[in-house]
């Protein structure tokens, strides 16, 4: 599978992804939700030693000016719960398989074929890979707001 490209995928993270995002960007934000997604971070402004432990994961992870535009935006008494972008990564995942499907049906393998190539690879049960499949194919269904 590709590596995940979260920039291409805004439209579809939640508000604080985009927060986080404006502030230290798109490549340090993907590495902070990879490894710290789903979790409640407590950001200080530095001021105790008793999160100087959460500030050198930070550190670790999006490196020592990341690390200080964080806490000046987002530091003081609440947490930052990073998401964990399930949406966003299962999304990537489907374009991820279709994309190898496709590229086999194109060098003369069947559809069938293909998929039972492909969705062990990516975790897609037979099922799934079908309804991804046909999600594909059908245009999502027009609101009232189109018909006239």
């Amino acid at each position: 599978m590709r590596k995940f490209d979260i920039a291409s995928l805004e439209d579809l993270l939640p508000e604080t992804v985009r927060q986080i995002a404006l502030v230290i960007g798109f490549p340090a934000t993907q590495q902070l939700i990879e490894r710290f997604g789903g979790a409640c971070f407590p950001v200080g402004r530095g001021n105790r030693q008793t999160g100087e432990r959460r500030l050198e994961l930070l550190r670790e992870t999006v490196g020592e000016d990341n690390t200080r535009l964080l806490m000046q935006h987002f530091g003081g008494e609440s947490s930052l719960v990073i998401p964990r972008c399930a949406v966003a990564f299962r999304e990537w995942r489907n374009r991820c398989f279709l994309e190898d499907v496709d590229e086999l049906v194109s060098n003369g393998e069947s559809l069938r074929m293909a998929l039972t190539l492909t969705a062990p690879r990516y975790g897609i049960a037979n099922t799934w890979a079908w309804a991804i499949l046909a999600r594909r194919r059908s245009p999502p269904p027009a609101s009232q707001g189109d018909l006239f």
